[in-house]
C-alpha cells in the first residue's frame, strides 16, 4: 500500500479514479473561463499526468481500458446522434468529401515523405495514410451547440467513416506488403471476411435490438447494458474480421440510430454517461501520449514534426476547401468541415504505433506524430468552436422567428401508459422547443387529489429520466371533458394527447359525447393513440390522408407533427391517398415548405384501405387524418375509422388526428357541397372565405 500511494506512478485503482474525476470536473470549467475548449484542458491534462509529463499516473491499467472504451463510445455516439434522413439526403456528398479527405492527403503525404524526408515507399504509404485519417475529437462541441442535425455535419461524420475505414483496409494492406504476404488469397479473404462482417452488424444487429426492445421494456438499466454489450460485440468481431475495433463502434451507432430516438430516456442515459465520463477518460488517454520532450532531442524530430503537422492541416483543409466549392457552401460550413475532419487522435495513434512495433518508421516520425496530435487537435477544438457559434448566430435567430409555442396536454389516469403518452407527447415537439408538456389528472372530489400524486410524481419522472419538462396538474371536476376543455384554455394548450385501447362499442367513453363535446369546443389539433410496442421499435408511418385535407386550417400543423416523428422514429414514411385527390395534396405539400422524405400509395377510395385484404407490415405505424364535423374534409365515413381499427387493426399501433379548426358560425351549402369553400369567423370576428381549387365531389 506505501508503495502505492507515495511512489509514482500512483497506481493505486481508488485514487486514481479520484485525481482523474477531480481533473474532469475542474479543468473544463478553467479552460472555459478563458474561452479555451475544455477539450484542450483534458488533453494537456493527460499529457500532464502522463509518463512523458510528471508521471503522476501510469498510461497502462485502468486509464488505458478506460480510455479505450472511451473512443469506442465516442465513435458510437457519432453513429448514433448521425441524422438518418440528412445522412441518406447528404450520403453523395459524404461519398465525395470522403474520398477527397482521403486522396488529398494520402497523394500529397506520399510525395512530400519521398521528396522531402527522403523515406522509402513503404514508409512513405504508412504515414501518407496517416494523413487520410481524422477522429471526431471536437465532436462534443457541435453536440454541446445543438448543431449535430445540419448537413455540414452530416458530411463530415460520412466523411470520417469512408476515410477511416479506408485507412485501416489500407494499413492491412501495408503491414502485408510489409511481411510479403500480399497474395492473391490475401485479397480474397481480405474482401470475403469484410463483407460478412458488414452483413452481420447492419441485418443481424438490427434483428436482435428490435427483438430486445420490443420484448424487455420498463427495464431501464438492462436496455443501457445491451446496447453498450452490442457495441463491444461488434468491436471485438471487427478485430477478428481484420478491422479496426472503432469501425465497429460506429456501425454499431448507425445500426441502433432507429432503435433509440434521439428524445428518449435510453439516449438521454448514453449521452449523459458518455459525455459525463468515458469521452473524457479518452481525452485525457490521448494526452497522455504526447511528450514534449522530443524536441531537445535534436532538430530531426523538430522538422519532421512541423513538416508532418504542416502537411496534415493543409491536406484537411484543401479537402474541405475543394468540398466547399463543389457544392456551393458557405464559407462557415466549410469550416465547420475542416474542424471536424482535421484533428488526428485514434486511427492516427493505432496507424503510427502499428508501424513503430513494426519497425517501418523511426522515433522520430513516432514522437512528430505524437505532437502532430496535440496541434491538430487544438486546431480542431478552436475552429469547431468559432464555426460553431458562428452558425448559432446566423441559424437561432431563423428558428426563434418561426417557433410557436408548443404546451402539449396529456391527460393521464392509468400509470401503464403515462411512459408511451408522454414520449409520443415529446417526439411531436420540435428539436429546438423548450416548452414544457402538461400532464392533467382530472379527479371528482379533493378526496382523489391524494390518489392522483402517485401519478404525477410518475410523470415528472418519465420527464426528469428523458430530460425534458413535465409540469403536472390537476382539476377538479365531476365531468372529465369538462376538466380537460377548462385546463387546455386555462393553459393555453397547443396540442392535446389522450390514450385509446383500440376497443370500440357504441359506449365507448372517447368516441362518444366526450370526444365530440371535445372537438366542439376545443380548436386545438388532438391526437388520440394507441400503443402495442415500443416507439423505438417502429421502423415506418402509414399516413392515411382523406380528400381535401391539404385545405384545412391544421394542414400545416399535422405535417410538422408528421415530420417530427418520423424523424424522432427514424421511420419510413408512406402517404396513402386517393388518385382524385393526389395532385392537389402534393402541390399544397410543396407550398408548405415542410420537407418530408416520403413515397406515396395511391388508392382509389379512402374506404380501399380497410377493405378486409389489406394487410399492415410489422413495426408500422398507422397514422389516420380524421376531421371535425363541418370542416371542408369532413365526411361521414371518417366516423368509422374507430370501428376500423378495432375490426381491421387490432393489435397494431395507430394515431387519429383531429386537425385544429377555426370556430365555424355558419356555412355556405352551396359552396361547401361544391368544394368552394366555407365561411368562417376567427377570433377577431372577421369573415373568412375559404377557397379551394379543387374538382367537385
Amino acid at each position: 500500500m506505501e508503495s502505492t500511494l507515495y511512489h509514482l506512478p500512483i497506481t493505486e485503482p481508488v485514487i486514481v479514479f479520484g485525481i482523474v474525476l477531480f481533473v474532469i470536473l475542474v479543468v473544463p470549467m478553467l479552460f472555459t473561463r478563458f474561452r479555451i475548449p475544455g477539450i484542450i484542458g483534458l488533453i494537456l491534462s493527460g499529457m500532464i499526468l502522463g509518463p512523458a509529463g510528471f508521471n503522476i499516473i501510469a498510461s497502462k491499467g485502468s486509464i488505458e481500458l478506460l480510455g479505450t472504451v472511451g473512443l469506442m463510445y465516442l465513435m458510437f455516439l457519432a453513429g448514433l446522434e448521425l441524422d438518418m434522413h440528412t445522412f441518406a439526403q447528404s450520403r453523395k456528398k459524404s461519398i465525395v468529401f470522403g474520398g477527397l479527405t482521403f486522396l488529398v492527403p494520402l497523394v500529397i503525404g506520399y510525395v512530400v515523405c519521398i521528396w522531402i524526408l527522403g523515406f522509402n515507399q513503404i514508409a512513405s504509404l504508412l504515414i501518407a495514410s496517416m494523413f487520410s485519417t481524422h477522429t471526431l475529437i471536437s465532436y462534443p462541441i457541435i453536440s454541446r451547440f445543438r448543431i449535430t442535425k445540419i448537413e455540414p455535419v452530416g458530411v463530415a461524420i460520412g466523411g470520417t467513416i469512408i476515410t477511416d475505414t479506408l485507412v485501416l483496409l489500407l494499413l492491412v494492406v501495408i503491414t502485408a506488403l510489409y511481411k510479403g504476404d500480399l497474395t492473391y488469397l490475401f485479397w480474397i479473404g481480405l474482401t470475403l471476411k469484410t463483407i460478412l462482417y458488414l452483413g452481420f452488424i447492419l441485418f443481424i444487429f438490427p434483428l436482435i435490438g428490435k427483438w430486445f426492445f420490443r420484448n424487455i421494456t420498463g427495464e431501464p438499466i438492462s436496455q443501457y447494458v445491451f446496447v453498450l454489450t452490442m457495441v463491444f460485440i461488434a468491436g471485438g468481431l471487427a478485430k477478428i474480421a481484420g478491422i479496426e475495433p472503432i469501425i465497429g463502434a460506429f456501425l454499431a451507432g448507425i445500426t441502433f440510430n432507429r432503435l433509440i430516438p434521439r428524445s428518449s430516456t435510453l439516449m438521454n442515459r448514453i449521452e449523459f454517461i458518455g459525455n459525463a465520463l468515458f469521452i473524457p477518460f479518452f481525452l485525457i488517454f490521448v494526452g497522455m501520449f504526447i511528450n514534449l520532450r522530443v524536441f531537445l532531442s535534436g532538430w530531426e524530430s523538430i522538422k519532421v514534426a512541423i513538416i508532418l503537422i504542416a502537411v496534415a492541416l493543409s491536406t484537411k483543409w484543401l479537402a474541405a476547401f475543394i468540398t466547399q466549392k463543389i457544392f456551393l457552401y458557405k464559407r462557415v460550413y466549410r469550416k465547420l468541415i475542416y474542424g471536424l475532419s482535421s484533428s488526428h487522435a485514434a486511427a492516427t495513434i493505432a496507424v503510427i504505433l502499428i508501424g513503430y512495433q513494426m519497425g517501418i518508421i523511426d522515433t522520430n516520425v513516432l514522437n512528430a506524430t505524437i505532437i502532430l496530435i496535440l496541434v491538430t487537435c487544438m486546431v480542431s477544438s478552436f475552429v469547431t468552436e468559432h464555426a460553431s457559434r458562428q452558425l448559432v448566430v446566423l441559424e437561432k435567430p431563423q428558428e426563434q422567428l418561426t417557433e410557436t409555442k408548443e404546451r402539449i396536454l396529456v391527460p393521464i389516469s392509468n400509470p401503464e401508459t403515462i411512459d408511451i403518452l408522454l414520449e409520443f407527447a415529446n417526439y411531436l415537439k420540435t428539436h429546438h422547443s423548450h416548452d414544457p408538456i402538461y400532464t392533467l389528472m382530472v379527479v371528482k372530489d379533493e378526496n382523489e387529489v391524494a390518489t392522483s400524486k402517485a401519478l404525477m410524481n410518475r410523470a415528472i419522472e418519465v420527464g426528469l429520466e428523458a430530460d425534458y419538462k413535465v409540469e403536472t396538474t390537476t382539476r377538479v371536476d365531476v365531468n372529465i371533458t369538462s376538466g380537460i376543455i377548462r385546463a387546455s384554455k386555462e393553459l393555453m394548450i397547443s396540442d392535446i394527447v389522450m390514450g385509446w385501447r383500440g376497443n370500440f362499442s357504441p359506449k365507448q367513453w372517447i368516441f362518444g359525447t366526450m370526444l365530440e363535446n371535445m372537438l366542439s369546443e376545443i380548436r386545438q389539433p388532438i391526437f388520440v393513440v394507441g400503443f402495442k410496442q415500443p416507439l423505438n421499435t417502429l421502423n415506418q408511418i402509414y399516413a392515411l390522408i382523406p380528400p381535401f385535407a391539404e385545405y384545412e386550417t391544421g394542414f400545416h400543423h399535422w405535417l410538422k407533427a408528421l415530420k417530427n416523428l418520423s424523424a424522432q422514429t427514424n421511420s419510413k414514411l408512406k402517404l396513402i391517398i386517393e388518385k382524385n385527390s393526389l395532385d392537389n395534396f402534393l402541390v399544397a405539400l410543396e407550398k408548405s415548405k415542410i420537407k418530408l422524405n416520403y413515397s406515396v400509395d395511391k388508392i382509389d377510395s379512402w374506404d380501399d384501405f380497410f377493405k378486409p385484404n389489406f394487410e399492415l407490415p410489422e413495426n408500422t405505424l398507422l397514422f389516420l387524418i380524421s376531421a371535425r364535423k363541418g370542416s371542408i374534409s369532413y365526411s361521414q365515413k371518417l366516423d368509422s375509422i374507430p370501428s376500423n381499427i378495432s375490426k381491421g387493426f387490432k393489435g397494431k399501433s395507430f394515431v387519429i388526428v383531429y386537425p385544429s379548426q377555426i370556430k365555424l358560425t355558419s356555412i355556405d351549402l352551396r359552396s361547401f357541397l361544391t368544394g368552394s369553400g366555407q365561411l368562417a369567423v376567427d377570433e377577431n370576428l372577421t369573415i373568412i372565405e375559404k377557397k379551394s381549387k379543387v374538382k367537385n365531389r
